[in-house]
């Protein structure tokens, strides 16, 4: 498999070109303020434009479509805040960090990586003849707190920026409105001063509509949380993974925490990005994945360690998460 390399500038196109396509296409540039490439090799075909817009953000669209089960490395270098719409068939992500998820199937992301990471992405044969489509907006935070007339950034968008791992990252379902701008992005057919004006006012109005669909759904899901409620919900965090291998039930929790039930199950959800048991089963394989690659202990052993007693269910949710077993990580 081939690695490229990312670090937010024009090489990154050369880069896809030589090290994925392996093929040297030609880079066009129909504004001074942005590069494309086209590929047909082999049945493979796509695009991908990337434009530096004055407003300070980093735009990148692509199309892709593969005729074979295909698969990249790459070498992400530390970069600003990213918002990432995907469509079409799911592309699996790996990090090198210990993290899985999934691109594509309408999805909206948003994360930014803190220090350098390797990702490996792969389609396998459920995407082979399907478009799929990524677009992606980077944007440093004192950039966009400038762009909102704000001080500081909107609280999801804050924690990403305080989180202290790889790749904090959140996401959700994309939103009508989301599914517009990438189908006006992705064929803007503009040519000149007025294509850079455009992707100019389409960048704006894309971040403007992700801002809003990450405050209103933290309204929906959150509307009555105090900075108590907030520190009692971190409280019950650090319980939950304290007690990983044997966890406290729900009621115990919130009883430790000083929270109802209802409070904490909706509270939790919306201050950490996923149920409280869903959370737990996620740290429990990271830190599994973590030990699998210092080779501190064998597979069954790793599992007891993180809380699983059955060395088969941990084998299945570990391929769920990450893609692959766990006897052959490290």
């Amino acid at each position: 498999m081939e690695a490229m390399s990312i670090d937010g500038s024009e090489r990154d196109l050369e880069g896809f070109a030589v090290g994925v396509l392996q093929s040297a296409a030609p880079i066009e540039a129909p504004t001074p303020f942005e590069r494309r490439v086209r590929w047909d090799l082999r049945g493979n075909t796509g695009f991908i434009i990337a434009s530096t817009l004055r407003s300070g953000i980093s735009l990148a669209a692509a199309r892709c479509r593969w005729e074979r089960a295909s698969g990249m490395a790459v070498d992400h270098a530390p970069m600003m805040l990213e918002f990432v719409l995907s469509r079409g068939p799911l592309m699996r992500v790996r990090s090198s960090d210990g993290d899985g998820y999934s691109l594509g199937g309408g999805t909206f992301q948003i994360g930014q990586v803190k220090k350098p990471l390797r990702l490996v992405c792969e389609w396998d044969e459920s995407a082979i003849g399907q478009d799929q489509d990524n677009l992606c907006l980077a944007i440093d935070g004192r950039r966009l707190c400038e762009l909102l007339g704000a001080k500081v950034l909107p609280a999801p968008l804050e924690r990403i920026v305080a989180h202290t791992g790889g790749y904090p990252r959140a996401a959700q379902s994309m939103s009508p409105p989301l599914y517009r701008l990438l189908d006006e992005i992705l064929c803007c057919d503009g040519r000149g001063a007025s294509r850079q004006l455009y992707l100019e006012a389409k960048g704006l109005e894309l971040m403007a509509a992700m801002v809003d669909l990450l405050e209103e759904g933290e309204r929906a899901a959150s509307p009555l949380l105090s900075q108590q409620d907030i520190a009692r919900l971190e409280r019950a965090r650090k319980i939950l993974l304290g007690r990983m291998v044997d966890p406290p039930t729900l009621p115990e929790l919130a009883r430790h925490a000083g929270l109802n039930e209802v409070k904490l199950k909706e509270g939790f959800r919306a201050v950490f990005g996923a149920p409280v048991f869903a959370y737990l089963r996620n740290h429990r394989l990271d830190e599994a994945h973590r030990l699998l690659r210092q080779r501190a202990c064998n597979v069954t052993e790793v599992a007891q360690r993180v809380g699983y007693e059955n060395p088969s269910k941990f084998a299945a949710a570990f391929r769920k998460r990450f893609g692959v077993s766990p006897s052959t990580v490290g």
